[in-house]
């Protein structure tokens, strides 16, 4: 057995409670429109991207975070790229707020249709989404409801962010919906990420 099995501090406990919390506010909130299709895979996919980011913090609904690209991996930040040393701020590629349904608002960095390096990594990043969609007979089953590898305050906003997106393919009647053709409704773009046409 390790020496610190729960390094982030988090008992069974907190950990029920955040994941019941999350799964109940999953629902669409009424000031939000209504999911179509394309913003169904758009939100999965762009809150994948965040997810997969690096951070040890619990992110706050509405906060601005910063999502860097370096030394081959994504990370969060509470820090804007103004803040950093000018190689940092190379690295900038979004601002990034949570939203009440576990879905994320992302905000591209100005001139990123530029940065040929970012937009490679995007690229990247949404091959392996499009490859793990396709993995699934369904889109719905490919969710992350739980996902044991995640750190804590990852793993608990991959499982609202499954509640929610579940919940809007069940009001579209797409709960069946093969993920090849869900994934037909990303606008694809020769020079940039799926990412960069949805935001």
């Amino acid at each position: 057995m390790p020496d610190n099995p729960n390094p982030q501090g988090k008992a069974n406990l907190p950990l029920l409670s955040d994941l019941q919390m999350w799964r109940s506010n999953a629902a669409l909130p009424a000031n939000m429109p209504r999911r179509t299709p394309r913003t169904v895979v758009v939100d999965y996919l762009t809150a994948l991207l965040v997810l997969s980011a690096e951070f040890k913090f619990r992110p706050v609904l509405g906060k601005k975070y910063h999502l860097y690209f370096r030394d081959k991996q994504w990370q969060l930040s509470l820090v804007a790229p103004a803040e950093w040393r000018p190689t940092r701020e190379a690295n900038y590629l979004a601002a990034c707020r949570l939203r009440p349904d576990a879905s994320w608002e992302i905000e591209p960095a100005d001139g990123l249709d530029q940065r040929h390096d970012l937009l490679a990594a995007l690229a990247d990043f949404e091959q392996q989404f499009r490859n793990h969609v396709q993995s699934s007979d369904t889109l719905a089953e490919g969710l992350p409801h739980y996902e044991a590898h995640l750190p804590y305050y990852r793993r608990v906003l991959a499982s609202g962010l499954a509640s929610s997106l579940q919940r809007s393919l069940v009001q579209l009647g797409l709960e069946q919906a093969k993920g090849e053709q869900m994934l037909l409704t990303l606008k694809v773009s020769d020079d940039a990420a799926s990412f960069t046409a949805a935001s």
